[in-house]
């Protein structure tokens, strides 16, 4: 270990240190930008605990009931009320020296002004707080909403006695709707679902319909405004711009109707007399002989686009799709280089318009199909959750809001709430939605307004902390442009209160790291010059007035490393194992991922065998280098795909101590599925399928098809099941597999846990368990899932009934 080091003193964080006594100030509203690892969660920590804190001229504190601090994550709430009642539960035992000293570091106070009283109502806080009904509210934002609801329940029209159902459980309630409407919409709308079908591609109709879970309260209030199907079409299609022709009769008129044939055939004569033409005028002349050959609408459109319009359809503008010599008769009809200042083609013109139109029928014909189909879904969605008196959190969100801002009670709610809230923190506000601003705006409305006495006795304050650089939810509704457009309304609102207090709006910035060192901050800060924050944007750099915020390190004499690899690309010899009889999702040993996996792999080996150190922090607050240890380690992957697999399998072959997956996809698992497979075939012995998968699966290993299944399935008289056709097989290498499959069905009355450890311990005539199996054909990575699935069996069995169809189906 290399000598101990300490952050050197610095103008950066004499500023840091201003910025976060500024943000923790309980006397005024602040909304505060703070970059990552800045100490927002422990200024978070400060101001609460400085708001319940005695005041410095003898006013109590706030109650604690009367502070409400709005977090994104249950973990973030987890962590500050972990630590605020640490803090406190510090002072309740602390000495008097050791608590003065605490106090007015926190309060920026002179120790000398504190007294015995101040000390007394500091060590109580942390009584009050665990006896504060409900305890202190730090929470997330679906959790305050669900209280609210369940405080006012018929006055936000729910369900006195309504389940907040999770993510996990919304989710599956959706697909289990998706599942039924859809099997419903083949029926009653099979042309609707040959639109999406076609849309959706590879993805599936799922995935288009999947796009409308996050946008049901807008569906929903969309769909209350429509009276008939007629008007549907209508909105649908104004909102498009799309005229009311189908795409169908729109290509017959362009393509057959409007078509000038003549002046066409007239440029195929044209064409067909060019002296060496080129390899242009050869495309266009093909093309157009091709289409006037033709009499389908569509396959003139595609031959006419592919000549005319460009590789991409995007009728480039540098260009001409015909060489010098086709002469004018074909420019006037296909000019397109407008650079040497020609008019445009007549032609071009025309199919400019009219790929404009395809797109916009097109449009509303997906559209329309989407809504056909996706409206009755959120209806029955709804009415499930009716059913089950469930809200999930849009709803939690939403039945709240309209609580606050439209409801006959609102001024009521409002005024109830109003007595008892008297500061509310709001905690990643980057990532809040615009309906989850407007339930927070409704609240704080009044907080600054007011002034005078009133105001001098007990200031009503908000404290918002966020920064647009680290929002990652947009998918649920985040948007930049709103949290910007919050922070200007903060700052007309507060300038009011500020001025009448003579003093400057609470803008404070926190700008320094505490968690990474200066190499990494500074490419950070490079990249963000240089990328947009969003993939909507268009412009290569942000624009000349954005504010970068760059980052200031506080471990400024601490190196470190950032280094770039090159992509791994596809190699030539990509897909030459794959036979026809692989698995469709099988990844080659070469693919692009697994070599960068094991590149990972032999870096974090090389590291740790050459003892490489890193920065760890001491007592004291320095730091020092020590030799890296692998939970010094995070590797970070954006989805769980076979580089994720390919990862944790690289590092355990080449030694280096892995966890593991923090979180277990456990279905998507072959082990976890074949163990589930034995569950299936205890209680359906005539599953064929099922039992064809479990005797070539690692348990039999019967992985010959033509002397295995073959042998078994083939010539079976009419009616015989697998499962009969081995059990009358006298054939010596069935044998094993059939005692196995006995013993299964033998089993079939016990509970999943007990079925589960008896298939996984016990062991054969050849002395091998069902778990050496396992990692003998998938390797040792299955030991994690399968141990998960039996745990999971357990809690089961410990709290459901015990039995394998109810474990099954719960899976």
């Amino acid at each position: 270990m290399t000598e101990a080091v300490q952050s050197p003193p610095s103008d950066a964080f004499e500023a840091a240190k201003r910025a976060q006594a500024e943000a923790a100030d309980p006397t005024q509203s602040a909304w505060v930008e703070a970059n990552a690892g800045s100490g927002k969660t422990k200024v978070l920590i400060d101001r609460v605990a400085r708001l319940l804190l005695r005041r410095p001229d003898g006013r109590p504190g706030a109650l604690p009931d009367s502070i409400l601090c709005i977090t994104y994550t249950k973990a973030a709430a987890n962590e500050m009320l972990s630590r605020l009642y640490a803090r406190l539960g510090d002072w309740a035992v602390a000495s008097d020296d050791s608590l003065r000293d605490s106090l007015a570091q926190l309060e920026g106070r002179d120790p000398s002004a504190y007294h015995e009283d101040d000390f007394r109502e500091a060590r109580r806080l942390f009584a009050r707080a665990l006896e504060t009904p409900g305890g202190l509210r730090i929470e997330t934002i679906h959790a305050f909403c669900a209280r609210i609801l369940r405080r006012f329940p018929l006055e936000a029209g729910v369900s006195p006695g309504f389940t907040a159902i999770e993510e996990d459980d919304a989710n599956r309630l959706w697909r289990s709707v998706l599942a039924a409407q859809l099997e419903h919409a083949a029926i009653a709308q099979p042309e609707a679902m040959a639109i999406l079908a076609d849309a959706s591609g590879g993805m599936g109709i799922s995935s288009a319909l999947d796009a409308l879970k996050f946008q049901r309260q807008a569906l929903s209030a969309f769909q209350n405004t429509i009276s008939s199907d007629l008007e549907l079409i209508e909105r649908i299609r104004h909102a498009c711009g799309a005229p009311p022709q189908s795409t169908e009769a729109i290509l017959s008129d362009a393509m057959i109707e409007q078509l000038p044939e003549q002046d066409l055939r007239a440029a195929v004569v044209w064409l067909n007399q060019i002296d060496k033409p080129g390899k242009a005028d050869t495309k266009l002349f093909s093309a157009l002989t091709a289409l006037l050959d033709s009499t389908d609408p569509s396959d003139r459109y595609q031959a006419y686009m592919d000549a005319i319009a460009g590789s991409k359809w995007d009728f480039p503008s540098g260009s001409n799709p015909y060489t010098a010599k086709a002469g004018p008769e074909i420019a006037d009809l296909f000019s397109r280089n407008l650079k040497k200042g020609d008019p445009e083609g007549r032609e071009i013109t025309r199919m400019k318009a009219v790929q404009a139109t395809l797109k916009a029928a097109a449009l509303a014909e997906r559209s329309l199909a989407l809504m056909q189909i996706g409206l009755p879904m959120v209806d029955a969605y709804a009415e499930e959750k009716r059913l089950r008196g469930a809200l999930d959190f849009d709803d939690l969100i939403g039945r709240t809001r309209a609580l606050l801002t439209q409801s006959d009670a609102a001024a009521w709610v409002l005024y109830k709430l109003d007595g008892g809230l008297t500061h509310l923190l709001l905690d990643e506000a980057q990532d809040t939605s615009p309906g989850q601003w407007a339930l927070i705006n409704a609240l704080v409305e009044e907080f600054q307004s007011g002034l005078g006495r009133d105001r001098a006795a007990e200031p009503r304050t908000q404290f918002v902390v966020g920064d647009s650089k680290q929002s990652i939810y947009s998918f649920q509704g985040a948007d930049q442009q709103e949290f910007e457009a919050e922070r200007n309304a903060f700052l007309l609102r507060e300038e009011v209160v500020a001025s009448a207090e003579d003093r400057k709006v609470n803008l404070p910035e926190m700008a320094m790291s505490f968690r990474s060192t200066p190499e990494v901050l500074r490419f950070v800060d490079e990249v963000r010059a240089r990328v947009p924050l969003s993939d909507a944007a268009t412009d290569a750099l942000p624009p000349a007035g954005a504010d970068l915020r760059p980052h200031a390190p506080r471990r400024s004499n601490q190196s470190g490393r950032v280094e770039l690899w090159p992509l791994e690309l596809p190699s030539e010899t990509d897909g030459e194992e794959t036979a026809w009889f692989a698995p469709t999702d099988h990844v080659p040993a070469d693919a692009p991922r697994r070599r960068l996996a094991r590149n990972i792999a032999d870096a974090v080996k090389h590291m740790l065998d050459q003892g490489e150190t890193v920065w760890r922090e001491q007592k004291g607050g320095k730091w020092a280098r020590s030799p890296v240890r692998p939970e010094d380690i995070l590797i970070l992957v954006r989805s769980r795909n076979e580089l994720f697999e390919s990862l944790i399998a690289s590092l355990k072959q080449v030694g280096v101590r892995v966890a593991g997956a923090d979180r277990l996809r456990l279905l998507d698992n072959l082990g976890v599925q074949d163990c589930l497979n034995l569950i299936r075939f205890a209680l359906q012995p005539g599953d064929d399928l099922t039992l064809a998968e479990i005797l070539r699966g690692p348990f039999c290993g019967l992985v010959e098809d033509d002397i295995h299944l073959f042998v078994l399935a083939h010539a079976r008289p009419k009616g015989v099941s697998l499962w009969q056709s081995l059990q009358q097989t006298s054939a010596a290498p069935f044998q094993a597999a059939k005692a196995f499959c006995q013993g299964l069905i033998a089993d079939a009355g016990l509970p999943a846990f007990e079925f589960l450890t008896r298939a996984l311990t016990e062991r054969d005539g050849a002395g091998i368990s069902g778990w050496d199996r396992l990692i003998q054909r998938l390797g040792e990575p299955v030991r994690d899932p399968v141990q998960a699935l039996v745990s999971g069996a357990l809690s089961h069995d410990m709290s459901e009934a015990k039995s394998l169809q109810a474990y099954l189906a719960k899976v």
